[in-house]
Order: structure tokens, then C-alpha cells, then sequence
């Protein structure tokens, strides 16, 4: 369920962000922009999903950073789930085909880190540049951002370069707030 909805829906949105509203299956509209992270959602008020963007992208290779690379940006979702234990799912999508089967890791304030894993056999090109957590680490996670001022993402792509992606923390904890006010 978890990679179907990513799959299906948001893919369409991570090229759009900021914009306040996209045409799909359903209607998604941006409901409030907090600092950092947006809050999306659809018309029936069911898949709600904060996302924000990286604000800085690096990239190595052998060891060596390389000066460009031809990817979008990295985007870090956070989706209201009302079946999961913590009541959220989150996942990355890296802007790249990933590594299959990947095992990725998100540090929150170089201390805290949660595992991200992508999938180990993809259904399509789309799903091969995501990562999702495991069900036990939603609720970490989501404790992590909230007290948190940057993540770090670092992920390898299926050609061995490795990623880092910075996000800002500031303004996640209102917009997990706004996402448990709209969203049923």
C-alpha cells in the first residue's frame, strides 16, 4: 500500500513542489507552506503528506566530490496513515535511480539515524528512485524531525555514486501539527 501510493500520486508532485496545486487521479492542493515543508492535500482530506526539498545536494564518487550530476532534487514525505502503528509513513525520493534493494541512511542532527530501504525488486523506472522506512521507525522518526534542525540523507545510486542530501528542519513540527488538523 505504502509504495503504491508514492508510486502512483506523489510521483507526479515531486517535480511540481512549490507549486499550490496538481492535477492527477485526485485534486492535491497545498495546504499551508511551514518554513521548510509543505502540506498537501487531496479533495477527500485521505492521503494527506507533508514534503519538503533538499536544500543542499552533494555527490561523490571514488571518494571524490563531484562538481555536477544530472538528478532532480532529493524530497522527504511524511504521509498521515491512520494502519500504521505510528500513524505516519514516511519516504525519500531521491531524484535517481537508486541502488536496488539499497539500505539508506537519514541522520538528524549527525546523532539520530533512521534506515531507509528501497526496493528489492522495483516494479517500474519511477519506483527505483524511492526509499521507504521500515514500519517501526515511523514513530522515531517523526519524535527526530520534530526536535531536529537539519537530516542528512545519504544514498547510493544503482551506477555506486554516492549522495548526500541536507534538509532544514525548521517549520516540521507545525506542519506535522496542520497534517493532524486537515487530514481524516
Amino acid at each position: 500500500m505504502r509504495r503504491l501510493f508514492f508510486q502512483n500520486i506523489l510521483i507526479l508532485i515531486s517535480f511540481l513542489i512549490p507549486f499550490d496545486l496538481v492535477n492527477s487521479e485526485e485534486e492535491f492542493r497545498m495546504s499551508s507552506s511551514e518554513k521548510a515543508w509543505s502540506v498537501f492535500n487531496p479533495n477527500d482530506n485521505q492521503k494527506c503528506f507533508i514534503v519538503s526539498q533538499s536544500i543542499k545536494d552533494e555527490a561523490f564518487r571514488n571518494g571524490e566530490k563531484l562538481s555536477s550530476v544530472n538528478r532532480d532534487r532529493g524530497k522527504l514525505y511524511i504521509q498521515k496513515d491512520p494502519s500504521s502503528p505510528s500513524g505516519f509513513v514516511a519516504s525519500f525520493s531521491a531524484g535517481y535511480p537508486l541502488k536496488i534493494g539499497g539500505k539508506f541512511i537519514l541522520k538528524i542532527d549527525n546523532k539520530n539515524k533512521i534506515v531507509f530501504l528501497a526496493s528489492p525488486k522495483p516494479q517500474n523506472s519511477e519506483e527505483k528512485a524511492w526509499a521507504w522506512t521500515q514500519v517501526h521507525d515511523d514513530k522515531n522518526l517523526i519524535e527526530f524531525l520534530k526536535v531536529g534542525n537539519k537530516a542528512v540523507m545519504e544514498a547510493v545510486s544503482h551506477r555506486g555514486t554516492i549522495t548526500k542530501d541536507t534538509f532544514e528542519l525548521s517549520g516540521f513540527t507545525k506542519a506535522i501539527e496542520r497534517l493532524q488538523t486537515i487530514c481524516n
